[in-house]
């Protein structure tokens, strides 16, 4: 039926200088993205660049917002701020905020108090509007990278667009104020204005995207120009006229470029920068292809009627609550399965959630607000258009930060009394149950420990004031006291050096020169950074330290060198970083051992540490009373590839490899708790499972 009333003569409104209210083929845009964005969040191998669709959001918003501002300028020389941000609020906020108010109850009804502070915490920032300069603190953040997804994490993009907002209208006021009148003038110091703010933001975004595109890909700077983009396009509209056949070309090549960005680009590549190029301009395209002036035709195979179809405009009409309730559905999915992707059925059920919630919170919240007309049945409010929208929005802000700050404040607290009472007794000897010649006894109906609640953050040394795993040798020379443990003048020295996996073992070479006063120990620690020549995915941060590592250790003269890292495959999962070949990997280690042996000093390697299939703190909060359910197969753990550390270190003369295997694995399987204790924290052994390893650790190296 659309399609018919297409082939006829369309009056899709004369350019003016004010924007449409709602251009049909601009809802239909809107569903695109939302559609993008939810098949990339349920199915990421299907779409890998879904996540476009927020950048073809961010073009529309600025085409809608910028351009309704600039009309506004245009005819009255002015911006009026206060109803500008009343409409803001009463657009967004009520729907948003009733996501994050959901999002509090069901953490608080289903999620294990582990995750509470965390997503309180997020929910904290999401209200406040910096969600997304928290997620860029996280970014590049060693110790987030297995953390667990936040419900809220999407609201990011909703903060990069109030912060653009809180910026551009004081800009285009500006403008008006030094034009001294309405008008064109004032309209062309508007554009200016805009392109400038637009022009320096992607020129940021493109350096900063090449720099740590982590960050880039949430900070508002890097962002801005996309909204700019889109409100050039709304500021210049007015001048344009198209004719059919370039109509046609503009949507759908615009479309093309969309669809193939979604199939095409990855969040490995520098983005947003250059390469989100590709979907904007994409953007620009179809909505210039969807401005007709009055008298012209407009033809059914025109992306503009294509977009404009019912179905489409409705799903554009929902699509800002379809967008703030998806994410947190599929995650509470994904964590009352306890799985880490969702199944097709799961996929169905949470899109099927998602969009009866949208519809629900569309119609009851969304237009009730829009209008400045609440309605909760049986009572009718109407609220002051202008100071209760101010009203409304303190209390929305006011009642979800408290909602978020009780439960986080309370959570804390059981988890640090949780943390307190871990410890190590009789009843949990750890690995100490697996020794061969003299198993510690396991007795049954024990709690574990630690606690499953606290054993992801069950970490070494955590009683230190400085942080060992960030070694900053250019401050804290190797003659230094920083970072070393026992007697200054003990005749024998041991360095340990390396990642987060070596890390791991600190408390253990802690205890054993407490305990030995003749033996000192120096680590040489830094997250993220293995003791390897050739540093994953080229960074050489890593590569600079360790050759000054490696100097300041052959100063020393220590009589071992002890070093362990995590696997190439873990740092490909948890990081997304790489080397080369496997070759470049194992040449890498045997660089720096061969250097260390040539220099008559003895080296250890330890095996890394087999890798639990699932969040073992997780999944035992999952699985009470059930810590069978979270072992992992041998071979799974450790994968068909031999560890590079040790295939080097077996190359080197004055080496030693000491493998924990027959400490952490029964038969073919690698349990999540051994004599009662708590395996691992993440990738990394729990600090209470290492203190039980104390003796097999110092006897494979030969320390005694």
């Amino acid at each position: 039926m659309a399609l018919a009333q297409a082939e006829q003569t369309v009056p899709l409104r004369a350019v003016s200088a004010k924007p449409p209210a709602q251009r049909r083929d601009i809802q239909g845009l809107r569903a695109l993205a939302v559609g993008l964005v939810i098949v990339y969040h349920l199915r990421p191998e299907w779409l890998p660049g879904g996540f476009i669709g927020v950048d073809v959001f961010f073009v529309i918003s600025g085409y809608l917002i910028i351009g309704t501002l600039t009309g506004e300028l245009r005819r009255t020389g002015t911006i009026r701020l206060r109803q500008f941000y009343a409409r803001r609020i009463r657009r967004l906020l009520p729907a948003a905020s009733l996501v994050l108010l959901s999002t509090v109850l069901v953490t608080w009804l289903l999620l294990p108090i582990s995750r509470w502070p965390a997503i309180m915490s997020d929910v904290l920032t999401s209200s406040l509007n910096v969600h997304n300069w928290a997620l860029a603190a996280k970014a590049a953040d060693y110790a987030h990278a297995t953390a667990a997804v936040s419900p809220v994490q999407h609201f990011w993009s909703l903060s990069v667009e109030e912060q653009f907002y809180l910026v551009i209208p004081l800009v285009l006021l500006i403008c008006a104020r030094l034009a001294h009148r309405a008008g064109p003038q004032a309209a062309r110091r508007a554009v200016t204005a805009v392109a400038l703010v637009t022009a320096a933001s992607f020129v940021f975004s493109v350096i900063y995207s090449e720099l740590d595109h982590g960050r880039a890909y949430f900070v508002t700077p890097t962002r801005m120009w996309e909204l700019g983009l889109g409100g050039l396009t709304a500021m210049t509209v007015h001048r344009i006229r198209l004719k059919g056949g370039l109509r046609l070309l503009l949507g759908w090549g615009g479309l093309v470029a969309v669809l193939v960005g979604s199939f095409l680009l990855t969040t490995e590549m520098a983005f947003p920068g250059y390469v989100a190029l590709l979907p904007t301009l994409g953007t620009v395209g179809l909505l210039l292809a969807g401005v007709v002036a009055a008298g012209q035709r407009v033809a059914r195979r025109e992306t503009a009627v294509v977009l404009g179809l019912q179905p489409l405009r409705y799903l554009g009409d929902i699509s800002y609550s379809l967008y703030l309730w998806h994410w947190p559905v599929i995650v509470v999915v994904l964590q009352i399965a306890g799985d880490t992707e969702l199944t097709r059925r799961q996929a169905v059920g949470a899109l099927v959630l998602s969009l009866a919630l949208a519809v629900v919170s569309k119609h009851l919240v969304e237009d009730a607000f829009r209008g400045g007309r609440a309605v909760f049945p049986p009572f009718r409010l109407r609220m002051p258009r202008l100071r209760g929208a101010y009203l409304l929005g303190a209390a929305m802000i006011a009642m979800t930060t408290v909602s978020a700050t009780v439960p986080w404040q309370y959570a804390s607290a059981e988890l640090d009394r949780l943390a307190a009472a871990a410890g190590l007794d009789e009843d949990h000897p750890g690995a100490l149950a697996l020794d061969r010649d003299n198993p510690k006894a396991v007795p049954e109906g024990v709690p574990l420990t630690p606690d499953p609640a606290v054993a992801g953050k069950d970490w070494p040394l955590k009683d230190q004031s400085v942080n060992c795993t960030a070694y900053d040798i250019e401050n804290w020379p190797p003659t230094g006291d920083k970072c070393t443990y026992g007697a200054p003048t003990a005749p024998k020295t041991l360095v340990l050096v390396g990642d987060s996996h070596a890390a791991m073992f600190s408390t253990v070479f802690a205890r054993f020169v407490r305990e030995h006063p003749e033996w000192r120990v120096k680590m040489m620690l830094r997250n993220g950074c293995p003791f390897n020549a050739v540093a994953p995915s080229g960074l050489t941060v890593c590569s600079d330290q360790n050759e000054l590592e490696l100097a300041g250790i052959l100063a020393l003269k220590p009589k071992i060198v002890v070093t362990s890292a995590m696997s190439p495959a873990s740092y490909d999962k948890d990081l997304g970083w790489r080397w080369e070949s496997r070759a470049q990997t194992v040449d890498g280690y045997e660089s720096m051992l061969r250097r260390v042996s040539d220099a008559g000093i003895r080296t250890g390697v330890i095996r890394d540490v087999p890798r639990p299939a699932k969040n073992t703190p997780r999944c035992l909060e999952d699985h009470p009373g059930r810590p069978k359910e979270c072992d992992t197969a041998q071979a799974v753990a450790f994968g068909p590839d031999k560890d590079p550390l040790v295939e080097a270190a077996e190359r080197v003369p004055r080496s030693t490899v000491v493998d924990l295997t027959p400490w952490l694995c029964v038969g073919d399987v690698c349990p999540a708790v051994i004599g009662n204790v708590v395996v691992y924290r993440d990738n990394h052994l729990t600090d209470s499972y290492v203190r039980t390893l104390y003796g097999p650790l110092t006897a494979g190296l030969r320390l005694r």
